[in-house]
């Protein structure tokens, strides 16, 4: 036996429940099997600001506010005495000031030897904070169902937009082209045949823009570009790009270098889309005096498409942004319109599965397109 009158004080305190439910943080309650309060611990009193000489006696219930007080009585009381207990159930205490205080019960009954109720325990905890979170939780909720609804509206808007650029923005243009082509056929002076060509190209041009704002308004309002993949010879669709190029710039020159002999699983429409924007692009900012150049092969399983050209390099900070929506390079602006070329671009390569690098110096400036030939 221990001599030492601290250690023993020390034990005799860790095996004092008593002291352990009076200075407890949260608050300990007993009543009789009628809810008669016996036994009240410090914290809960200092909650209700009462003093134990108050409390003791009266009915557990009347320390609850009404709302709490009539589930108290019609069902957790009930409940003690179906099943014996029940576990975090919510309430509000009236404290004696008038306010409530949220808190959450656990009780159980004690029986004797003879199963008949001796007395109930309730324990108590605060539960302000889980309230505030409850209530920020509810908020978010509402939140989150106003964002959804301001999203499907402006899904609808969106719907709505790409509408008018690919019905009544593209309807008007076809006219125009195809009464362009009823009056080159009947131009007969030099002149008439110029300003027929001018319209011509300028549908062609229109045209363009129209399916780069959409594809852009795909990309960044819905959910992405769509592609029609198939198993494809990319020779020909290179080549009839190339042509269609060389045609609309008859004074420039655009070479190809081919090395591929098997299909590649693509959306050539797409691919046709990316190529024709790069070769424009070349032509457009590149040396009028050096050729566009056109490479196309196959490395391992992937497939990779480069188009470079001479003249100015295009500046490193200008290299980081040159991908990005509405961007031109500085030193040499564009002369495509909306600067989307290349974004677009660059949106292809990603929806194959792959990417669009672009590298520039001195000598020349080159952009490469690289993609598996066969996608999962």
């Amino acid at each position: 036996m221990s001599s030492d009158p601290k250690k023993n004080n020390s034990s005799d305190l860790e095996n004092n429940f008593e002291d352990f439910l009076e200075h407890s943080l949260s608050g300990y309650i007993s009543t009789s099997p009628r809810g008669d309060i016996i036994r009240i611990n410090s914290k809960l009193l200092e909650w209700l600001g009462y003093n134990k000489e108050d409390l003791i006696g009266k009915r557990m219930s009347s320390l609850l506010a009404m709302g709490s007080r009539i589930f108290y009585e019609t069902h957790l009381s009930p409940l003690l005495k179906l099943q014996g207990s029940f576990e975090e159930v919510a309430a509000e205490l009236l404290l004696k000031d008038g306010k409530k205080l949220p808190v959450l019960l656990n009780g159980y009954i004690r029986n004797d030897e003879h199963n008949k109720p001796l007395f109930i325990r309730l324990n108590v905890y605060r539960a302000t904070d889980r309230k505030v979170y409850e209530e920020n939780l509810r908020l978010a909720v509402i939140d989150a169902e106003k964002t959804l609804l301001k999203e499907r509206e402006l899904s609808t808007l969106r719907e709505q937009f790409i509408a008018v650029l690919g019905h009544d923005l593209r309807n008007p243009l076809g006219a125009i082209k195809s009464g362009a082509s009823l009056l080159a056929r009947s131009a007969s002076s030099d002149r008439d045949k110029t300003i027929v060509g001018m319209i011509k190209k300028s549908s062609l041009r229109m045209e363009e823009l129209i399916a780069n704002v959409m594809d852009f308004a795909r990309v960044r309002l819905g959910g992405g570009l769509s592609l029609d993949l198939k198993d494809v010879f990319i020779e020909p669709i290179i080549l009839h790009v190339t042509e269609e190029l060389r045609i609309t710039f008859p004074e420039r020159i655009v070479t190809v270098d081919f090395e591929v002999k098997k299909t590649i699983n693509c959306d050539a429409d797409r691919i046709s889309q990316l190529l024709s924007n790069l070769v424009a692009n070349a032509l457009t900012h590149g040396s009028p005096h050096e050729p566009v150049k056109v490479i196309a092969k196959i490395e391992l399983d992937y497939f990779e498409l480069t188009v470079s050209n001479g003249g100015k390099p295009i500046p490193q900070d200008a290299i980081e942004t040159l991908f990005e929506p509405f961007t031109r390079e500085a030193n040499t602006p564009s002369q495509q319109g909306l600067g989307l070329g290349l974004y677009i671009a660059s949106q292809i390569a990603l929806a194959h599965g792959g990417n669009l690098t672009a590298t520039s110096n001195t000598t020349e400036t080159c952009f490469t397109f690289r993609m598996p030939v066969y996608l999962s």
